[in-house]
């Protein structure tokens, strides 16, 4: 039965820290693939925006990050996925529907959460191979924001045979950080890049993001997060546009993993209303996309 009395299992949605886990419950109702989440007020990256009161906001990243954790829980305990399973995510779109839906009030706010396959690839003994899905956030009792996206998703052996020669995270020598304020957040420890210059319309930043950060490093990785890309991205497109208050939308394709020990370059390019971006490391190409700003 859904709920928000407690939280599920960390390793539902691949956490180590309780603190960390939205999501409280999952359930297949009718045919339908459902979860329930429930926004934290006080947490310190995703509720660190730049409004208070009537005109405070929720983030889109933490929608987003509600949407994947509700994902894999609803993939471990209703689509037979088992626990050791590596995601991989390949396409990822992360989009507000309803910008009203969106605004924060005082109290913690219930999410209900629905997964939809699209389509799906399985192995010879029917455990999910692949994955395309969408995924949609209601709030308010209206649909408020939509994930959608492609996933693989990895045996343990083919993940370590993948990985192998993949380095632990690294403490990288930081670079000169912008303020919050130009990259819509207020607190100095959630800014993730550094050293932004600006050529002509293009602006370029370089991820600097602390390998021991609990949000984005909660457990043991060998690479840099999508989320945390994500958030890197999101500020650097921000920064792009000074006057921009918040994300309306993401979109990206991943070619390859983002690996530690080798800088991370985003190379933003303004649009009328909108960036697109390169994740560029070394001469590689690891990621493209396309965000909107508000």
């Amino acid at each position: 039965m859904l709920n928000t009395e407690r939280t599920v299992p960390c390793s539902w949605v691949h956490k180590r820290a309780v603190e960390q886990v939205f999501v409280t419950s999952v359930a297949e109702q009718d045919g339908r693939l459902l979860a329930m989440a429930q926004l934290p007020r006080t947490h310190r990256l995703y509720n660190d925006v730049p409004c208070d009161g009537p005109e405070a906001w929720h983030d889109l990243l933490l929608l987003g990050e509600v949407a994947r954790q509700s994902s894999e829980a609803i993939a471990h305990q209703l689509m037979g996925v088992p626990l050791d399973r590596q995601f991989v995510i390949g396409l990822m779109k992360i989009a507000v529907l309803d910008r009203k839906a969106m605004t924060a009030g005082p109290a913690s706010e219930d999410v209900l959460v629905e997964l939809v396959v699209h389509k799906a690839k399985r192995r010879p003994d029917g455990t999910l191979r692949q994955l395309r899905a969408s995924v949609t956030c209601r709030l308010k009792g209206v649909p408020a924001a939509e994930f959608s996206g492609t996933l693989m998703l990895v045996e343990q052996a083919s993940y370590r045979a993948l990985r192998e020669g993949a380095g632990p995270a690294v403490v990288s020598p930081g670079g000169v950080r912008p303020s919050p304020a130009e990259v819509g957040r207020t607190d100095p420890r959630n800014v993730v890049i550094s050293d932004l210059r600006r050529e002509g319309t293009e602006l370029t930043a370089r991820l600097d993001a602390n390998v021991h950060d609990p949000v984005f490093f909660d457990h043991e990785l060998d690479h840099y997060p999508a989320m945390l890309l994500g958030e890197g991205a999101r500020q650097a497109a921000l920064a792009a546009f000074p006057g921009a208050r918040t994300i309306t939308s993401y979109t990206f394709a991943f070619e390859r993993f983002a690996e530690f020990g080798t800088p991370v370059t985003y190379r933003v390019t303004p649009r009328e209303d909108s960036v697109a971006l390169e994740i560029v490391q070394g001469e590689e190409i690891i990621a493209t996309g396309k965000i909107i700003t508000d």
